[in-house]
């Protein structure tokens, strides 16, 4: 099974928010499926790096006993196999939306996130900021030592957009490993409901998440 590019795609009343891998190597081989507690994953190998996509549901109900109608979330693991040179780039977007979604930026703490409502519905995609990335780079958790300090809270190699994030895989040494995160989330959209709800869905630490999904 070959591919140059990994793609996952979840429905939403908003529109479908894709999530996908584009690589500039010839072939991607699926190697195998894997199974978690609360999740699920497919690996791959392309022509210098293996890959791992997990896929799983947020925690219900919320820390604060709050719940969402739905949510979605992508891990990227990738660990560099060959000293070959490769591009990847990740991206996470909403896209074939309806014309009247308002877009905004929802950032906090440790999370960069975009909002898209309309009159009935609210989504958050979220994803960890550079203040993390460089916090797990700091703790060699699964981002390199070495790149320490090249992000932070004012860079990241995630880029956000109107609708979503890219993120551009730095160049890998043999055996570094990176982890990047994507979380969706969506509710119903009125006064009487609390519309954090979906918000705090998308702000996941990796380790939490881990212990949930149990990696």
């Amino acid at each position: 099974m070959k591919h140059t590019s990994i793609d996952r795609k979840y429905k939403t009343p908003l529109g479908i928010v894709t999530c996908r891998l584009i690589s500039n190597s010839t072939t991607i081989d699926f190697i195998e499926n894997r199974t978690y507690q609360n999740g699920q994953s497919t690996v791959y190998k392309t022509s210098s790096h293996f890959i791992e996509l997990i896929e799983f549901k947020i925690r219900i109900p919320l820390y604060d006993g709050k719940s969402v109608t739905d949510s979605q979330g992508w891990i990227w693991r990738i660990t560099k196999l060959q000293e070959d040179s490769e591009t990847i780039e990740l991206y996470c977007k909403l896209e074939n939306t309806e014309s009247e979604i308002e877009f905004d930026t929802a950032t906090g703490e440790s999370l960069d996130a975009i909002e898209a409502s309309t009159a009935d519905w609210v989504l958050h995609i979220g994803t960890e900021d550079g203040e993390v990335m460089n916090f797990r780079a700091k703790n060699s958790d699964w981002f390199p030592e070495r790149l320490q300090n090249k992000v932070d809270f004012y860079q990241s190699i995630t880029k956000m957009e109107r609708n979503g994030f890219t993120t551009n895989i730095p160049d890998l040494r043999l055996n570094e490993k990176l982890h990047i995160q994507y979380i969706c989330a969506y509710d119903k959209n009125s006064e009487d409901i609390d519309k954090s709800s979906t918000w705090f869905s998308v702000d996941e630490l990796k380790r939490e998440l881990e212990s949930w999904i149990g990696i």
